[in-house]
């Protein structure tokens, strides 16, 4: 009995860590079979991105002809600010890898093409967050005193226990 429940725990482990560690970076076209262009809709990369999970060590694809893709702050996004971009990309084909969780924010260098939607925000989730949550800790030892009933000298001796609900 002690053996089979030593193999189920054991299987459980495996089962937890097998899944905690395999992260596959996933690729994504940035604005579908549309690439980055300016958009016949000005929320089209909104809603492109809406539906999606982007997760640390996910690539974008940027595919465009003449145009360039910069990463700018939150704030030059809003106002489409191109003037201080974080990076500038001018390929045809951009790869960017999401290296870290938090906001990223893209936009057209090209001013009237930005004003007209070619602007992308995405959230990055940490590939962590889908992993099953650490067990809780286990409970801190308590000394549990013990005294013999005896003459003099009085026998004592102490233990540590993990729960309470292991005392006599």
């Amino acid at each position: 009995m002690a053996d089979a429940m030593k193999l189920v725990v054991l299987l459980a482990v495996v089962i937890v860590c097998g899944r905690s560690t395999v992260s596959a970076e996933e690729l994504f076209m940035v604005g579908g079979s549309e690439g980055w262009a300016v958009p016949s809709e000005a929320d089209f990369y909104h809603r492109w991105a809406s539906d999606k999970i982007f997760q640390v060590g996910d690539i974008l694809r940027f595919r465009y002809k003449h145009d360039s893709v910069l990463m700018v702050s939150r704030e030059d996004y809003e106002k489409c600010y191109s003037a201080d971009p974080i990076l500038v990309y001018r390929g045809r084909n951009t790869h960017y890898e999401l290296n870290r969780s938090g906001y990223y924010y893209f936009i057209s260098g090209e001013l009237e093409h930005c004003e007209q939607g070619q602007k992308l925000a995405i959230q990055v989730t940490s590939s962590d967050m889908n992993a099953s949550p650490p067990p809780p800790p286990d409970p801190p030892l308590k000394p549990v005193f013990h005294c013999a009933d005896s003459e003099v000298p009085l026998l004592c001796y102490s233990e540590f226990r993990a729960s309470k609900y292991d005392e006599y």
